[in-house]
């Protein structure tokens, strides 16, 4: 459980990072757009980033809240949504297409750590899902189900998508991973693929226990399980020899 808190502060950081990396790319972007000016006749009516930036605002990035973080960072940089009508710098025909085919590649950019931003928000949502879970003994989680529409659902019904972080109960979870798809899909909140494998159930998750034994080491109920057999053994030699 140790372990699972420094993974959310690492995954926390991971996530800032990509987001600045983002934000830098989408203003070199702009001022690159900016450079290149208004659109000639004989160019595509949309470029490949204001497709991008088109697509961002209205259809989103697949993900609820990965499309607020990315809406947010657009709104930052002053991307606006069409492409700024000023005259650009002067250039030859043939500097143009050079600037307009770095652009375009600038824009290749944005999609991959666009897509890494929205991966690291999921990694996160999982991993903080998870460590909720655990500590519920001093602060019960409050997981709803978006499917059946139960706002508190039972710790032994909870399940989680580890493609996602998205969690309800276990019947709909499983439905909605029965179809590649997560269980927040058909509200459109999230259109990351799921499978079966992918489900973990909130009570195989362990509990911090402080106290049992003042350092709450839990490492899930399986392995719990597994202790607890170990630990009633009958003590003859061979048993002993064979465990340790």
């Amino acid at each position: 459980m140790k372990a699972c808190e420094v993974i959310v502060k690492e995954r926390k950081s991971q996530l800032e990072d990509c987001r600045n990396d983002l934000l830098k790319k989408l203003k070199e972007a702009l001022e690159k757009e900016k450079e290149i000016g208004k659109r000639l006749d004989d160019e595509p009516k949309e470029s490949m980033f204001r497709e991008y930036v088109r697509v961002c605002r209205t259809e989103g990035v697949g993900d609820e809240e990965g499309t607020q973080l990315v809406k947010e960072l657009l709104n930052t940089t002053g991307v606006g949504e069409h492409r700024p009508s000023n005259a650009g710098r002067k250039m030859k025909d043939s500097e143009r297409k050079e600037t307009i085919w770095a652009h375009r590649e600038q824009t290749h950019v944005i999609r991959r750590l666009t897509k890494e931003l929205v991966g690291r928000v999921r990694s996160l949502r999982y991993f903080s899902v998870v460590r909720d879970l655990q500590k519920q003994r001093s602060e019960p989680p409050v997981i709803s189900c978006p499917e059946c529409g139960r706002e508190r659902v039972p710790l032994e019904e909870i399940a989680v998508l580890s493609s996602c972080g998205h969690a309800g109960c276990y019947n709909d979870v499983k439905a909605a991973a029965g179809s590649e798809s997560c269980v927040y899909a058909r509200s459109g909140r999230c259109k990351s693929a799921a499978r079966v494998l992918n489900i973990v159930k909130g009570d195989t998750l362990g509990v911090d226990d402080y106290e049992r034994d003042g350092k709450g080491k839990h490492f899930g109920m399986k392995l719990e399980k597994v202790i607890h057999l170990i630990r009633y053994v009958p003590s003859f030699p061979s048993a002993q020899a064979y465990i340790f």
